[in-house]
């Protein structure tokens, strides 16, 4: 499972690995305990937490303390007509009279 000899860290080759396992639908709503990753990898239980918060800072998983760590529900990239939907979820939308302009912009 882990690559001793890549020079790759552990910790991203377990990121990665479980980014992947994530991805194909392998796991869909828990990820295995940390006890259970640290037996199957043989790694340090503070290399596996590392790992898994790679993915909590990326969005793909959250950490319920005493729960476990969760796959989150990820959103499609494009809305339901078919648009990319904004960046920024103020984007796209027309500013209302009476609110500040950003950077001191003032109306002619």
């Amino acid at each position: 499972m882990i690559d001793e000899t890549s020079p790759e860290h552990p910790y991203l080759q377990l990121a990665g690995l479980l980014r992947a396992r994530i991805a194909s639908g392998e796991i869909a709503n828990q990820l295995p305990s940390i006890t259970k990753l640290t037996e199957e990898t043989r790694l340090a239980v503070g290399t596996v937490r590392r790992a898994i918060n790679i993915l909590v800072k990326e969005g793909l998983v959250e950490t319920v303390p005493g729960r476990g760590t969760f796959v989150i529900e990820q959103r499609p990239s494009r809305s339901p007509g078919g648009q990319q939907a904004p960046a920024h979820p103020q984007a796209g939308r027309p500013r209302l009279s009476g609110h500040p302009r950003p950077h001191g912009h003032v109306p002619h």
